[in-house]
């Protein structure tokens, strides 16, 4: 379209037909094109350390491609242009005899290949100068990937692997031109040669991105490294995981270890669901139930707030200490990711509600079965109420000086309040406020388009998921000027095992099609300073009435799969390899991160056996996921009434011979219990087998089922509200550490055998 025809145009259609180069070369100024009548702006580009603010085209290791945005005033109407994508061309001809790019994932942005490679000996001298904890953290991952013995010298000059923090990198890209500091903070250099190899950083957080890229090369070639340079950084700053742990409980090892695999794959934002509840509550009301007193809720953080009625806020059945909370912060930290706790007010509030009934939302509403989670956000005194909860994480320890929650981002929560659309509004603008004057940075669910009013919300230095368009309008987000998570329901919610969203994402899709920066069909500009990334959740919407047992182990490949995928999607190059196959064949190929075995798989282990000739006995065993059998002789002398019997246990949970109701049955470490609906004879030698496989526990009493397997956690509604005997997933860890830690008799022998899962 010729510029005298393109100018009688509107402003969107001017937008995206502007005439836009294809490619540039380092040192080049991207021009901004010009239209008679219509005021073009230059707005961004995704990659703002290759074409900066100014147009500025730096220097590159391999051609690269950038996506720029344009601002098109006309007629006093504004529009934003579509993605126009230029190739930033290298100035290094890349020679055919030369070693091709390294593939791990996500993929490196710029790859200058050299011949030749860097091999590991059995023997591997290493300098850094690194934070002490990260020093120990990347001795130990690249001895173990490496399978090397790693000594760690003083002088850079006598290493064979360097990582070094030069903080000065934070501002220069790799022309050594002034960039912006948080676009650099997370990027790395990597340089090998035959010699040795070199990563450095501006941060400590960029080392471990370069480490994770070291090693996942080191695992797939079994020790060496390609020769070459690489400059690698991610386009958005939030690359997100959501795990609901209100709803099911999650233990601090499954948090540990999906930390580890997040930071394998260079995700960098863990956000974790603090308070939530069965969402379902009209199912307690039309039964004649009252889910203020019957209903699952659990707020995980331990808090000293209990209501006048008795009732603590802290979760009864699993909750982490705020020591404990704050080294899982630390950890996190340590490997790069970012922990975000929510506090979900004022829906989804029932723990809030429990403590304060006074306090529950009695306006008009929709869907007014589930008024009892509602928190009254037009009455002053929740404010202060929930206010008064943070303050325990968001103000100085008296002891450490330093708040239980410091250097985190703080999720207000506030999704799906169905109420007066001033008070939410009114209410979401002062909690905002009040995580801002404590120092923190606020994040929000969108959701200001389903609730609109006159009262103006907070938006200067707060982050916003926009998780739906009907409740928030991602334009109106971006134009209000929130900082942009991708979030979007219909292509990021995962609800395990719920038959709606997705059981799993669709990973075929997410890989070949999915755009971070299109929130459903709405286009955000890829170069716009408001989006800050994107977020993939999953949610445990079915827990209480609908929850069937299952456990961080049953959803454990829904949450690694996406997570591979979707870091690809947002760190670098959107689709290296090509195909969703090929995607997914390299990550069969890297496997897990260094040192971490998720399943307990033992498949291959020789069997376990013992024959204790006293209780207790320590096998110091490791733990085995399925598939495993065990097979015991025992002998049960006595089983007093409401005493339990364990007849193995570990840090994965117990095997209980003897339930409090006298029937055996198991307890995970995540506080879920089964019962097997039977008990054992007393002062009779007895054959047990107990058959582990995934979703499902069985257990022979000589050769024969004793019961039926219940869940005893949970109510189930069609079953008179009884516990829950249908559709359970019993996943069962078999823990290997004690025989008989508190068994009141005899185990004449025990033997456990393993294979591989599935089989």
């Amino acid at each position: 379209m010729t510029v005298s025809t393109l100018s009688a145009q509107d402003a969107k259609k001017i937008a995206d037909s502007l005439t836009v180069p294809a490619t540039l070369t380092p040192g080049d100024t991207l021009s901004v094109p010009t239209v008679p009548g219509a005021d073009v702006q230059f707005l961004g580009a995704d990659y703002e350390q290759i074409i900066t603010a100014d147009g500025k085209v730096r220097r590159v290791l391999s051609d690269t491609p950038v996506k720029v945005n344009f601002r098109v005033t006309k007629d006093g109407k504004e529009a934003f242009s579509k993605d126009y994508e230029i190739l930033v061309k290298s100035r290094h001809q890349a020679n055919g005899d030369v070693n091709a790019k390294p593939q791990v994932i996500p993929s490196i942005l710029q790859w200058k290949g050299g011949k030749g490679e860097f091999r590991l000996g059995d023997k591997v001298k290493v300098y850094t100068n690194a934070a002490p904890e990260l020093k120990e953290l990347l001795s130990a991952d690249l001895k173990a990937i490496g399978n090397c013995e790693v000594e760690l010298v003083k002088d850079p000059r006598e290493a064979q692997i360097c990582f070094i923090r030069h903080a000065h990198m934070a501002t220069k890209a790799p022309s050594g031109a002034a960039v912006d500091t948080k676009a650099m903070r997370e990027s790395y250099h990597m340089k090998v040669s035959d010699k040795a190899l070199y990563i450095a950083a501006p941060s400590d957080t960029g080392l471990m991105w370069g480490s994770r890229t070291m090693l996942q090369i080191l695992k797939q070639t079994g020790g060496s490294v390609p020769c070459g340079a690489a400059f690698d950084v991610p386009r958005y700053q939030v690359r997100g995981v959501l795990f609901d742990i209100a709803r099911t409980p999650y233990t601090l090892d499954d948090l540990r270890k999906a930390i580890d695999t997040m930071a394998w794959y260079k995700m960098n934002d863990l956000h974790l669901v603090i308070n939530n509840n069965y969402i379902f509550l009209e199912e307690y009301v039309k039964d004649g139930h009252d889910p203020l007193k019957e209903a699952y809720t659990a707020f995980r953080l331990e808090s000293k707030m209990v209501g006048k009625n008795g009732v603590p806020l802290t979760a009864q059945d699993l909750s982490f200490t705020k020591k404990e909370f704050r080294e899982l912060i630390d950890y996190a930290k340590l490997r790069g990711v970012n922990i975000v706790p929510e506090f979900d007010t004022p829906g989804h509030a029932l723990s809030f509600t429990k403590v304060r009934p006074d306090l529950i939302y009695q306006g008009k509403m929709g869907n007014p079965g589930r008024r009892s989670d509602h928190i009254d956000a037009g009455n002053p005194e929740t404010l202060k109420f929930v206010s008064e909860v943070l303050d325990e994480y968001l103000l100085p320890d008296a002891e450490t000086g330093k708040a239980p929650l410091d250097g985190c981002v703080i999720h207000v929560g506030a999704d799906e309040f169905y109420g007066d659309s001033e008070a939410y509004r009114k209410y979401s603008d002062g909690l905002l406020k009040y995580v801002k004057s404590r120092g923190f940075t606020p994040r929000i669910w969108g959701s200001l388009t389903h609730k609109p009013g006159k009262t103006p919300v907070e938006a200067e230095g707060v982050e916003m998921n926009l998780w739906s368009s009907q409740w928030q309008d991602p334009v109106e987000a971006m134009n209000a000027g929130y900082k942009l998570i991708n979030t979007n329901d219909g292509h990021l919610y995962i609800v395990p095992f719920a038959g709606y969203y997705w059981p799993t994402l669709n990973n075929a899709f997410q890989y070949e099609k999915w755009r971070p920066n299109y929130v459903g069909n709405t286009h955000i500009p890829a170069g716009h300073p408001n989006l800050i990334g994107a977020t993939f959740a999953i949610w445990n919407d079915m827990c209480d009435l609908r929850h069937s047992g299952y456990g961080m182990y049953d959803i454990w490949d829904i949450f690694r799969t996406s997570t591979d995928v979707l870091s690809q999607r947002m760190w670098g190059t959107e689709q290296s390899p090509d195909t969703f196959k090929q995607h997914r064949a390299l990550a069969d190929k890297i496997g897990e991160a260094p040192g971490l075995n998720p399943l307990n798989v033992r498949a291959g282990d020789a069997p376990v056996q013992a024959a204790p000739a006293t209780l207790p006995m320590q096998l110091n065993e490791k733990a085995a996921g399925p598939n495993y059998h065990l097979t015991a002789e025992v002998e049960l002398t006595a089983a007093p009434e409401g005493t339990e019997q364990v007849l193995l246990s570990g840090p994965e949970g117990k095997l209980i011979a003897v339930m409090k109701d006298g029937t055996v049955g198991f307890r995970r470490d995540d506080t879920m219990e089964f019962s097997f609906g039977g008990k054992l004879p007393v002062g009779k030698k007895v054959k047990l087998e107990l058959i582990g496989k995934p979703q499902s526990t069985q257990l022979l009493v000589d050769g024969a089922e004793i019961g039926t397997l219940t869940l005893m956690n949970y109510k189930d509604r069609e079953n008179g509200w009884k516990n829950r005997t249908k559709g359970l997933r019993s996943t069962f860890v078999l823990p290997l550490q004690t025989v008989g830690e508190s068994f009141n008799g005899k185990v004449h022998s025990l033997k456990v055998e393993f294979s591989a899962p599935g089989k």
